[in-house]
This record gives structure tokens, sequence and C-alpha cells, in this order.
């Protein structure tokens, strides 16, 4: 199963991009900023205190999490993913309220698969007292691997918070961009400060490359610098993986050079992804990511890349 999920919030992102499921995912995620932005300003939440997660091989940033104060269960920090998304036994485990509406997450390679919209009543991440100030909608999904809980996407949970993804350190933090903004006049020293671009249906963060990609910054992906090989050299896949949708893709492997701003990274894994739909976007994964510290400002739009030599 280890190479299951090393694609997986590829796939859920892709869901965002298609008809059906993009008016659905969008309406969501309109929804939890009209209940966060609009009606309590970030000082009014206590900000959630900062916590370790693991980072497991093919699994990625796992961190205990409880549902409606049931857990903990076993959730992955996944930037790609625009929605919180639980397993079905999760839901039938901490009483989570379904609604009668439907999405489909498609996988890469376009097949998709069905999840159900429901409600939280409280979400809670490193110990059960410590709680994000996302409530709301989430999706239930079967397609996640029976030894993964869920996904959390931090954009959305700790909305109206900005966070801060410690690669190196293996900690979340959670901070006030109203107090404490990522400013485009202090980069870190040898990192950058770059625009927080979004995409029509989410609020996920993508950058721009020197080459004039946008890439997704994706937490949820064990894979490097991901792109679609425009070869189709399938045969010199060093990997075949199934998304889930039940489709397959292969993945080989090289390295590149690219740009973030002012930000240099130098021969950094690459994938060349064979069998991905054609609206699968660029993006940058973990294998890429490992080095830095992440911090992303939702309310400024603004996402600072700190190398690990370089932590504030």
């Amino acid at each position: 199963m280890s190479e299951y999920l090393k694609i997986l919030s590829t796939i859920v992102l892709v869901s965002m991009l298609m008809g059906g499921a993009a008016s659905n995912v969008a309406a969501l995620s309109q929804r939890r900023r009209n209940t966060t932005t609009q009606s309590t300003p970030a000082a009014s939440y206590p900000i959630p205190h900062p916590i370790s997660f693991r980072d497991v091989n093919g699994r990625g940033l796992l961190v205990r999490t409880w549902i409606n104060g049931t857990g903990p269960f076993n959730f992955a920090v996944d930037t790609g993913a625009g929605a919180t998304i639980i397993a079905p036994r999760v839901a039938e485990e901490a009483n989570v309220a379904r609604t009668n509406r439907s999405a489909t997450i498609a996988g890469l390679t376009g097949t998709n698969t069905v999840a159900q919209h429901a409600t939280l009543d409280s979400l809670a991440i490193g110990d059960s007292e410590n709680r994000l100030p996302a409530k709301g909608e989430v999706l239930i999904s079967s397609g996640l691997p029976e030894d993964l809980d869920g996904l959390i996407d931090p954009t959305e949970a700790f909305s109206p918070f900005g966070y801060e993804i410690d690669l190196p350190r293996r900690e979340l933090t959670a901070f006030d961009a109203k107090l404490d903004p990522v400013q485009t006049d202090h980069p870190p020293v040898d990192g950058a400060v770059v625009t927080w671009l979004r995409d029509t249906h989410s609020r996920r963060p993508f950058v721009t490359l020197d080459n004039g990609d946008r890439a997704l910054l994706d937490t949820g992906s064990s894979l490097g610098l991901a792109v679609r090989d425009s070869n189709g050299a399938s045969r010199n896949a060093a990997h075949s993986v199934r998304d889930v949708g039940g489709g397959r893709i292969s993945t080989r492997r090289g390295q590149t050079n690219i740009a973030i701003g002012s930000l240099t990274l130098q021969r950094i894994p690459t994938d060349f992804v064979t069998g991905a739909d054609s609206d699968v976007p660029v993006l940058l994964g973990l294998a890429a990511l490992r080095p830095f510290r992440l911090r992303f400002d939702p309310l400024h739009r603004l996402i600072e890349i700190a190398p690990e030599s370089r932590q504030r």
C-alpha cells in the first residue's frame, strides 16, 4: 500500500478541476470562508498551540486527530487536498452527521469515485483539547488507504489563521496574519517570499516557477517536482501506482533545477508522470520541500519559503 498514497493529494486536487466536483468543493470552501471570516475575527479564536507531526514514508505528515471529541485518528497534513477528507469508519465512530449531497473525487487518470458531504462539531489535532477554528463541512471518502483515517488541509482547517509547516523540525504552527504577517520586504536569508496564487475552485497554494509554470505546494504528495511526461515513456517508468478512482499511472524520476522567486532549488527530484489526466497541474511534493520551512499567510496571500539552515 505504500505506493498508493504517494500521489493521493494530487488525486484529490484533480476533483476540483472537473465539472461536478468543482462546484461542490468550491461551494464547500466558500461556506467555510463565510462562516469563519464574516462572523468572527481571527483574534476572537484561541490560536491552536504548535504540534509535532510524524513524517512517514508513503503516508506523509501524520498528526493525531480528534473528530467530535473521538480519537485519536491518524490524519495526513495535506496542503493540496482543498478540504478535510475522512474515512467512512471514522465518520461512523465519531458520529459525524452526513448530508444527502455528494461530490466526485477524481483520480490522476480522470477515473473518479463518489464522496459524501458531512458536518463536524469539532476538529482537534495534537491533543483532544487543541481545537482548530474551522468547523462545518468535510467529505467522506472510501478511497483512502486502510491505515489512514483522513486528510487535513491546513488552509481550510486553520482558517482564518495562517500556518507554518516546519519540515526539518516536523512542527506545525498557527499564527495570526494580522499581527504577524509574512512580509515581502523581509524575506528570509537564502529564501523567498512569493505570491500565493489560487485556482478557480479552492484556496490551495500555487506558486509561479521561473519557467512560467504554476506549481502546487503539496505536502500530501511524496513526489518531488511532478510533471506530465510529454514523451509518454511509461516503459522506462520506475513506479506504477493506483489512484483513488482505480486508474493507474506510472512515474520515472530525474533531476531538475528550478527557481521560485529568488530561491533556486538545485537538482531536486523530478517525477515524470505518464497516464495522468491533462488537467493535472505541476506540483512540488515532499521530496522537493523537505529542506524547507513553509509559512502560509492567507490574509495577504503570501508564502515564505526558508531553507533549513536559515530558520528564524
